[in-house]
């Protein structure tokens, strides 16, 4: 449950830490599983469904960027999204009735661990409202010397940085061209078991991790159920089948069975907010490791 204290400074600065949310036992099961996916991916030779591989990675020593939708892949993953630990908390901030967007878990590997560019969840996927919260579980301690993730305080209120070079976007903002002084930015710092929650036009970005340790943080996204994604389907994670009635009634069950609180909405929320549609794609279509490739005046160095 988070205070009236807490709730204010999310909406002043657009992120919050809040220490020691998830349950001891909760997260031994989630380091162990994550633990058993870094030993499989030895077999792994190239990125697949499940796994986003670092350039570094063999079976010899296996070093991920990413585990692309685990809550798909286990379900300690996906307990622990739809677990009250997290929901009350996400609940004081988008309403009653949640959707789960996406997840994904990252890692920053020790001395390595590829930095992010400063972007904005939003440019990636715009809705009909912006009532939509980044989750980050600390699976690990995070310090300054780990690459912590750091944002910009008040940058979800104002404008949407360009995240296109060249006119194609490839999901990071040209520091030179950025509204926001880039100094600011204050980074998330918190031991294993707290969770950091970031407003979706929070403007971020991370390091690489400098470190001995390895930093690995399970991210999921969740939106107010009157939240629809204005890039469609495809961000509900469906695929276009041969029968258009099976299409159409996928949509919904997607939708619906990813609301982990409260109930569907079938009314559209629509918000007077910044949008520039992330098209068209990169050419290194991907994750956001393949999408910045691209970048140009990095921030944060090869």
């Amino acid at each position: 449950m988070l205070t009236t204290e807490q709730i204010n400074s999310y909406n002043e600065k657009g992120y919050l830490v809040v220490e020691n949310a998830i349950p001891v036992d909760k997260l031994k099961e989630l380091q162990q599983v994550t633990d058993d996916f870094v030993n499989n991916s030895r077999e792994v030779k190239e990125n697949d469904e499940i796994y986003d591989l670092s350039p570094d990675h063999s079976s010899e020593n296996p070093v991920l960027r990413r585990l692309k939708n685990p809550h798909l892949i286990h379900k300690i993953y996906e307990n622990i999204t739809k677990d009250s630990c997290i929901l009350d908390i996400v609940e004081k901030l988008v309403g009653k009735n949640i959707r789960r967007d996406h997840t994904k878990l990252n890692f920053k590997s020790a001395k390595g661990g590829e930095a992010i560019e400063w972007h904005q969840d939003w440019a990636f996927y715009p809705h009909t409202n912006d009532d939509i919260v980044e989750v980050g579980i600390f699976l690990d301690d995070c310090g300054e010397e780990n690459g912590p993730l750091m944002a910009i305080p008040g940058s979800h209120k104002g404008p949407l940085d360009d995240h296109h070079h060249d006119g194609v976007f490839i999901g990071a903002v040209d520091p030179k061209k950025s509204n926001y002084d880039l100094e600011t930015a204050e980074p998330f710092l918190a031991k294993a078991g707290s969770i950091s929650l970031h407003h979706v036009r929070s403007l971020h970005g991370s390091r690489k991790n400098n470190s001995n340790k390895s930093r690995r943080v399970l991210f999921v996204g969740y939106t107010a159920a009157d939240s629809w994604p204005l890039k469609g389907i495809l961000d509900l994670g469906l695929k276009p089948t041969t029968s258009e009635g099976d299409f159409v009634k996928n949509i919904y069950q997607v939708y619906a069975g990813n609301i982990v609180r409260g109930d569907p909405c079938l009314e559209a929320r629509v918000e007077n907010n910044p949008i520039k549609m992330p098209y068209p794609p990169p050419h290194s279509v991907g994750s956001i490791y393949e999408n910045q490739k691209e970048v140009r005046g990095r921030s944060f160095g090869e």
